[in-house]
């Protein structure tokens, strides 16, 4: 009974929506309410209630079910869509590259962490219309705390002018990063166009590992093209003190300086800056906390 009482209100709500199917549960309420006043009847007015609970209850199962069939559909259309760019990168090659890349990153007590990322990139191809990122810690985090983060991609503004939004797609990888493609629709870029992106990332647990549960952490990137600058920049709590080794970087060899200082209220800041770095190289830093 239960089961044909929902497709019932299942095959409404296609036809009038929520709002629709609500309007009919109060109107059960008021129309029980009055015919419960006119007689005087407590059954009368306790089967409304009883009609209109009933009524409501499908209408969340149906909810409820329906928003589980959207997510899986979500995921696996954001899943084909990431799929594309490395089909395009296997047959064209490198549709871009990324000159700059500086990243800072506040990190919490409780390793919730906040920050930006800021990317130079510029078209090798007639017409690009994306460009893709990978961000993401170095452990798998659950996937409770996966949904928790929450990315904002714009234009960065320079004396006032710059930061409107671009439209992204984003899906997680196996590894536990997320990957994110930057769209751009009015106009693409043409070859040799340069543009400036702006991610402000709020991340849920992203330093566990180093706050949580006092394991070194490693803050490391790898880049396709040669890359003419990254800057990684880490503040973290007030009362600790960081210890800090280069990983992928040579003194003597590579340009680069990896310094600590202390920030206002007495937070600590280590900043990784490195030049003229080779491609596919994998390079950052370790942090521990004394």
């Amino acid at each position: 009974m239960l089961t044909g009482f929902v497709s019932f209100l299942d095959d409404r709500l296609a036809d009038r929506g929520v709002r629709g199917l609500l309007d009919s549960a109060l109107g059960i309420l008021a129309f029980g309410g009055v015919l419960g006043a006119a007689i005087g009847s407590t059954g009368v007015k306790a089967a409304g209630l009883t009609t209109t609970a009933l009524y409501v209850l499908g209408i969340l199962v149906i909810l409820a079910r329906r928003h589980v069939t959207l997510r899986r559909q979500v995921q696996e259309h954001e899943a084909l869509l990431a799929r594309y760019p490395d089909l395009i990168h296997e047959k064209y090659g490198p549709l871009w590259r990324i000159d700059r890349w500086e990243e800072e990153l506040d990190i919490a007590q409780n390793g919730d962490t906040t920050g930006s990322i800021t990317v130079h990139a510029v078209a090798q191809e007639e017409e690009l219309w994306f460009v893709r990122l990978r961000i993401g810690p170095r452990w798998d985090q659950p996937i409770r705390m996966r949904r928790k983060v929450r990315v904002r991609v714009g234009s960065v503004e320079t004396d006032g002018v710059g930061g409107t939004r671009y439209r992204h797609t984003s899906t997680w990888l196996p590894d536990g990063r997320l990957d994110i493609v930057v769209h751009f629709t009015h106009p693409p870029l043409r070859r040799g166009d340069g543009v400036g992106l702006r991610l402000d990332v709020d991340w849920p647990g992203k330093a566990a590992p180093l706050m949580r549960f006092g394991e070194p952490d490693e803050f490391i990137m790898r880049m396709v093209n040669p890359l003419v600058y990254a800057g990684y920049r880490v503040v973290l709590p007030a009362g600790l003190r960081a210890r800090c080794d280069p990983i992928g970087l040579h003194g003597g060899v590579d340009r680069f300086t990896l310094t600590t200082s202390t920030a206002g209220g007495g937070r600590p800041v280590v900043h990784l800056q490195a030049h003229d770095i080779p491609a596919d190289r994998r390079f950052g830093m370790r942090l521990d906390l004394k």
